[in-house]
């Protein structure tokens, strides 16, 4: 492939594939106020075949320019694309260091600014006929910028144009695309060129933090059934394996979701990413919501992405298929359909709640499965959501089991969650009269804490408050070590409302070991602790520790 037949492609596919890039004349004529401008990227002034070969965007020579072409590295030929400075002087640019400087300034405010634009890219530049770098994207420092020498921010294909592929073309392609909103800051000016892309879409239900598949009903004779969800296909889902910390490489959790497969080519991130999901019970379909992702980048299309995390894939196939044997699904599903990932992020960036939201009036019928759909206003229009700042005053009622989603997840099994049930409606009656719901002084799985349910809150006063929770096993240690820190969570969470005690509760006697650890953690929190051991056999069903 010559440069030129290189650069026909690249205006070609730009347009054809949908890529960001393909808008870069009409974005230049709108801002840059050009009232006639070629429809191409490259044409035929801006082609250069002669002994360096290297292509930029129209109009590039006298601003920061796309830019593609051969260069040497260590005497092997690779191809390189980016957004470049040419500190050349030409006709159309007498002078290079005044004339860019301003695009100069506007880039390292940029890098500063808004550092996630730069990540995935590299800087080199050549002066005095030397190549010098790679380097970290980084502020363009005075001794760089000099007449005659060329600075590109961007990236390689290590082979020449001879050898370049459809899939290559994709590769610069994508970069460009990334590479758009820096030119567009730098260049046209664009305050707009930052717009918060919110999504919300449907994530498969899971049981284990989405960490690892858990089990779903499924039927063979679904297999192949557009209008019947994976899950139920084949008994497991890509999406369960969003948080395995396997797939997290260099900081950043590598994952599926649905509903960004299905999105558009053009988009590359997404400031925020609302995930709900459905779970069967009880022969209805109900909607939970489960949180979002902020700064979610999509890389799909992205083929170095795509080759790195791909390695991390294939070193752990074989534990997949297990996992996905463990829930008696079909392992055909994986075989068929290998895992592969569409998005990354970083995990700080996740804010789930502990227990998802029931929505009770979500509308499955209008919002179709696992389709992203996109809005601008807040999320509360879609979803029953809490704040923060939510425990303003004390909230009393009991719910029904429907709200609650993940109570099997916390208890592992169906029998520890007839316990804890067991256990809560004993509370409850162990607690009157001084608490009733009648009196609406008790609040029974009701309360949240940063969005996260208490098993059961107490009011003491109008200012203040005790919190229940409710463990199962049969380790007293392992209960208080469970209990404690949600109870603090809750306890920091508490906003207006003063918590005077928190309380742990379970089935378990505490041995002298365990009774030592308890008073330890007594003596080193600031809140007021006590220990509530269920004996259900007993008249008397809870004894104070």
């Amino acid at each position: 492939m010559t440069i030129q037949e290189l650069a026909e492609a690249l205006n070609e596919k730009a347009v054809v594939g949908g890529f960001s890039i393909s808008a870069l004349p009409e974005l230049r004529k709108k801002y840059l106020h050009k009232k006639q401008l070629p429809a191409k990227i490259f044409t035929w002034q801006t082609i250069k075949d002669g002994e360096d070969k290297y292509a930029f965007h129209n109009g590039g020579r006298d601003e920061i320019q796309f830019n593609v072409g051969e260069e040497f590295i260590n005497d092997e030929a690779v191809t390189r694309f980016g957004l470049c400075f040419s500190l050349e002087p030409s006709p159309s640019l007498h002078h290079p260091i005044e004339d860019l400087e301003p695009f100069r300034e506007r880039f390292n405010e940029c890098i500063e600014t808004y550092p996630e634009l730069f990540e995935g890219f590299e800087m080199w530049f050549y002066q005095n006929g030397k190549r010098n770098g790679n380097f970290a994207a980084q502020i363009i420092p005075d001794d760089w910028f000099k007449l005659k020498t060329f600075i590109c921010l961007g990236d390689f294909i290590e082979k020449p144009l001879s050898a370049l592929n459809d899939n290559d073309l994709s590769e610069i392609l994508s970069g460009f695309d990334k590479l758009l909103p820096i030119y567009e800051l730098c260049v046209l000016q664009n305050s707009t060129i930052l717009p918060k892309t919110k999504i919300f879409t449907r994530l498969t239900s899971n049981e284990n933090n989405w960490e690892l598949p858990s089990p779903h009903k499924w039927k063979r004779e679904n297999q192949g059934k557009k209008n019947i969800a994976f899950e139920n296909q084949y008994g497991f889902g890509h999406e369960e394996w969003i948080f395995n910390l396997r797939y997290n490489i260099h900081g950043f959790q590598y994952g599926f979701i649905r509903g960004i497969e299905h999105s558009k080519v053009s988009i590359n991130n997404y400031d925020e990413v609302h995930l709900y999901t459905v779970k069967k019970e009880k022969a209805k379909n109900l909607v939970y919501y489960l949180g979002f992702i902020r700064n979610v980048i999509v890389i799909k299309n992205d083929l170095k992405e795509q080759k790195l995390i791909q390695k991390v894939i294939e070193n752990f196939n074989s534990d997949m298929i297990a996992e996905v044997e463990n829930v008696n699904a079909d392992v055909k599903g994986i075989i068929k359909f290998p895992y592969g990932t569409v998005v990354k992020f970083k995990l700080e960036d996740v804010s789930f709640f502990y227990e998802p939201i029931y929505q009770p009036s979500f509308n499955l019928e209008k919002y179709k499965r696992f389709q992203p759909y996109q809005f601008s206003d807040s999320i509360d229009e879609i979803f029953e959501s809490q704040t923060e700042d939510e425990n303003s005053g004390f909230i009393s009622g009991k719910s029904s089991q429907t709200t609650v989603y993940n109570r099997k997840n916390r208890e592992s099994s169906i029998t520890i969650e007839k316990l804890h049930s067991e256990i809560v409606e004993a509370l409850e009656i162990f607690l009157k009269p001084n608490y009733k719901l009648s009196v609406k002084n008790i609040s029974i799985e009701t309360m949240r804490f940063n969005g996260n349910i208490a098993d059961v809150v107490t009011k003491e006063s109008d200012s203040s408050i005790r919190i229940y929770e409710i463990k199962t096993s049969a380790s007293g240690r392992r209960n208080i070590r469970d209990a404690i820190a949600q109870l603090l969570d809750y306890a920091l969470h508490s906003g207006n409302l003063r918590v005077n005690k928190i309380i742990i509760v379970s089935p378990s006697a505490l041995t002298k070991r365990e009774l030592e650890f308890l008073e330890k953690l007594k003596t080193s929190i600031n809140f007021p602790l006590e220990y509530l051991c269920y004996q259900k056999d007993n008249s008397i069903k809870f004894i104070k520790k």
